[in-house]
């Protein structure tokens, strides 16, 4: 099964995240038959290793895209991209999968989200990033399945770094709200409220359909992606 924004199809992009059912994409050969079923070529699609930073490598051109290839893997965690035939893959388990896109579809980044990349500004630097790609184009975002505040738990030296309006008190223990620390940042770089779609897809608490590693401590991954064919 595949969780994604009908959106991404209205802007000629083809993209998600999977559930655990299509299996544990943590390896690369675990990939390849889930693209084949989705008909996107998966020598197309990029790989990084990801580190909770705040790096993002932008792919303009299919030659940089090809030249991309020939490196050795490189450290990041967000993509930014302005070529078409091409596209991006992350690995999340509880960590928000950000898929930010122009509505025309001639632009479109993939970040992931862990808290402290979210502590650290990515969404709100990869939008503004993907801003500068396409001017006044209006921008789009959607929040694939993630920990969401029913879930995560977290000390107070975690708690203080979020705004106060994302920590939750709930019996005596703190709970942070990514979803609206994201929404807070994406606001700042310009999306308005109806332009962002985050539903409530718990990777923690759905264990029927998602991997977690809050919940299970094993090193089980979903896999999203984005493609411009």
């Amino acid at each position: 099964m595949i969780y994604t924004d009908p959106r991404l199809l209205s802007a000629g992009l083809v993209g998600g995240t999977l559930s655990r059912h299509e299996g544990n994409m943590r390896a690369s050969e675990a990939q390849t038959p889930v693209y084949e079923k989705l008909s996107v070529p998966a020598q197309r699609i990029l790989h990084f290793h990801q580190t909770h930073s705040t790096r993002i490598i932008t792919i303009d051109s299919p030659e940089a895209a090809q030249q991309f290839q020939q490196l050795p893997l490189q450290e990041a965690d967000a993509w930014l991209f302005t070529a078409s035939g091409w596209g991006a893959a992350i690995l999340t388990a509880d960590c928000v999968p950000l898929f930010l896109w122009a509505q025309d579809g001639r632009a479109f980044a993939l970040a992931h989200c862990g808290w402290r990349g979210v502590v650290n500004k990515l969404p709100l630097l990869t939008a503004q990033a993907l801003r500068q790609k396409v001017g006044d184009t209006p921008l789009q975002a959607w929040l694939g399945p993630h920990i969401q505040s029913c879930c995560f738990e977290v000390q107070q030296d975690v708690a203080a770094q979020f705004s106060p309006a994302n920590v939750l008190h709930k019996d005596g223990k703190l709970f942070v709200d990514l979803t609206g620390e994201i929404r807070q940042q994406l606001y700042a770089a310009g999306l308005k409220p109806d332009t962002i779609a985050a539903p409530y897809y718990c990777t923690c608490g759905d264990k029927a359909n998602f991997f977690s590693w809050r919940r299970d401590h094993v090193k089980e991954n979903l896999l999203s992606f984005i493609y411009k064919p």
